[in-house]
């Protein structure tokens, strides 16, 4: 099984991931990082994080919340590959 890293920027954290389903969300929320969340459905943006590097891709084809440039939906996306994200905590 392929891991993926998920690098929480300026934190010094690392976490490898092997779970393909999970929703970021999920794996953060698993792994005890504290992010806000609300709805998991992509509608309120409390989830969104900024994605520095590394590519996601979205369970729905557009998520309805209103996302600034390099933005992400936790709630509503897997990886891809490696990602670094920077939470708003």
């Amino acid at each position: 099984m392929v891991k993926k890293i998920i690098t929480i920027y300026k934190k010094k954290l690392k976490i490898i991931c092997q779970e393909k389903k999970l929703s970021l969300l999920n794996i953060l929320i698993k792994n005890n990082i504290p992010i806000d969340y609300h709805c998991q459905k992509g509608y309120c943006g409390t989830c969104r994080v900024t994605l520095m590097k590394g590519k996601i891709l979205y369970f729905k084809k557009y998520p309805l919340a209103s996302l600034q440039k390099n933005e992400i939906l936790t709630c509503c996306c897997k990886l891809l590959n490696n990602i670094t994200i920077k939470l708003y905590i």
